[in-house]
């Protein structure tokens, strides 16, 4: 499933996605991006007038979501 934000972007629920916003630590103790899965949920926010998707992602710790800015395939 393809989920398109207000701002045109356009993701692909079956395929991984990465945000330098969602990290984890590795064996070293090393910050390292987590690897996230689209759930298909999103919300529509307005920040300045201007509409935004936040958009909901599994990660390894849990789920939260994240704003399209920060969402990348």
């Amino acid at each position: 499933m393809t989920i398109k934000t207000p701002k045109g972007a356009i993701f692909d629920t079956e395929k991984s996605a990465k945000s330098n916003l969602v990290t984890t630590l590795d064996a070293n103790g090393r910050q390292v991006i987590d690897s996230l899965e689209i759930t298909g949920k999103m919300s529509i926010c307005e920040q300045f007038g201007e509409q935004f998707a936040m958009i909901e992602v599994r990660h390894s710790f849990g789920i939260t979501e994240v704003s399209e800015d920060y969402l990348w395939q």
